[in-house]
């Protein structure tokens, strides 16, 4: 599978001798340069949302443009199957560990926690939920397995612990269970199963209670149950020793990253007003859909060709953005632009995100944001450069469609190393604050458009 990745800039387009052969027939070859500027572009929200647990926030961030974002999380722990507590165990305490790498916001603002059972619908390993499933299904939110909620401050958090793998200190948020509730997980004795030990302890509802100033980015959590036993000796004394065991939330249990985002179609409509550009949020999930009149597009190839068979060299979309300086994280205006952009067909959409499917160069395109130095206007540029040639050969070769739909994503990415070589192995739904304006397709001074270098070869003069 290949991800195309382009990031020449658009003057760059029509460079190589491409425009110097502009219209011109050499060798049975006639090459054509041409600029499609009936793009439609708009923003709206997905259908469905579908996130990955290593990237979850917790907490709550607002923004004056952009509305009030809600991050929390559900999930499940790890049964440590064939544990068996020491004789004469007994409880001392039971904690909520949530380690996180950092936060976006106010880290100095007041965030208020708490943690509810999963006493409703239970969560299931196998099936894929979207980010904004109806918390209601799973937890009334009514038992607290807490003393109630707990304010935190994320940048003056008095717990660190190192990290090898990024040889620094990680902080993180110790939620003490209370008494009540910590007895009735000490009372769990059934390790057989992951199945058997989620019946027991379903899992957790993990949310912020108040404050609308910052979250965090969640690097793992876990529950920690406390305990000591007394033991004899071979002399005839005894000995009280000290002891823990921890219920892990990681990958062998289900984990869901919920986004509440209740001002969404009102902040919709709000930024559908201003036409020279369009936004695309994350972990909002609103993002930017284009139409591209793909009839147009091949009638003009054809006809540029004539009677030869045609070729698309290069089809560059280029998308401009206006915000990337933005990079103050407690700015009002959310976060910088997503570094990493993908631009997808909708019908491949849920394949993608849901099923996990790696997508080919003709059913998405990925791009980093690029920036550039424009000397005519001594001013840096920065845009998301994207090569549709392989999918308007396809349209050449098949079934003709009037206009191909496609989105803007924000995405994370992951890569395996193999000889040297680095291949995809992972594409996700960015979970991080961003917020990218990009110059839209009705944007009154350089609309988006399309570049394209296109070829027909006279196949009749092969002998």
């Amino acid at each position: 599978m290949v991800i195309s990745l382009l990031t020449a800039c658009k003057d760059d387009v029509v460079s190589a001798g491409s425009s110097a052969l502009q219209g011109n027939e050499v060798g049975g070859v006639i090459v054509k340069v041409d600029t499609l500027r009936d793009v439609l572009s708009d923003i709206a929200a997905a259908k469905s949302v579908y996130t990955a647990p290593d990237s979850c926030l917790l907490g709550e961030c607002h923004s004056q443009d952009f509305g009030t974002l809600k991050a929390d999380l559900l999930t499940q722990f790890a049964c440590p199957v064939g544990w068996v507590y020491p004789d004469a165990s007994e409880l001392d305490s039971v904690c909520l560990y949530i380690y996180y790498r950092s936060w976006y916001g106010d880290g100095d603002a007041p965030i208020g926690l708490n943690a509810y059972l999963l006493d409703k619908e239970p969560l299931c390993y196998d099936s894929a939920y979207s980010a904004n499933v109806d918390i209601a299904r799973f937890t009334t939110a009514s038992r607290s397995v807490l003393n109630g909620s707990e304010v935190v401050s994320l940048s003056n958090s008095p717990d660190t612990i190192f990290t090898s793998t990024s040889n620094s200190y990680m902080p993180y948020i110790c939620l003490k269970f209370s008494d009540k509730e910590a007895r009735q997980l000490f009372t769990i004795r059934d390790f057989s199963s992951q199945e058997a030990f989620n019946k027991q302890f379903p899992g957790l509802y993990i949310t912020s209670t108040y404050g609308a100033s910052s979250a965090m980015y969640i690097q793992s959590l876990c529950i920690t149950i406390h305990y000591h036993f007394t033991y004899n000796l071979d002399n005839g004394e005894t000995r009280t020793m000290d002891d823990h065991k921890v219920l892990y939330s990681n990958s062998e249990v289900k984990q869901l990253c919920h986004y509440e985002y209740a001002e969404r179609e009102k902040v919709i409509t709000a930024l559908q007003q201003d036409t020279d550009f369009n936004y695309i949020l994350s972990p909002a999930n609103i993002y930017a859909y284009l139409s591209i009149p793909t009839t147009n597009i091949l009638g003009r190839i054809h006809e540029g060709v004539q009677d030869r068979t045609a070729y698309v060299n290069l089809a560059q979309l280029r998308i401009d953005v206006e915000n990337a300086k933005s990079t103050n994280s407690k700015s009002d205006n959310w976060a910088s632009p997503a570094s990493q952009m993908l631009l997808v067909k909708q019908n491949a959409y849920e394949e993608i995100f849901k099923d996990g499917v790696l997508p080919s160069d003709t059913t998405a395109l990925l791009a980093s944001l690029t920036t550039s130095y424009n000397s005519s206007t001594a001013a840096y540029e920065y845009y998301y450069s994207f090569d549709m040639s392989s999918l308007f050969t396809q349209l050449l070769r098949g079934q003709t469609i009037d206009t191909l739909k496609m989105m803007l994503v924000p995405v994370d990415t992951e890569y395996t190393t193999s000889s040297s070589t680095s291949v995809l192995s992972a594409l996700k739904v960015k979970q991080s604050v961003s917020a990218t304006k990009i110059r839209s397709a009705k944007h009154t001074d350089s609309p988006m458009d399309v570049e394209i270098v296109y070829c027909g070869f006279n196949t009749k003069q092969v002998k």
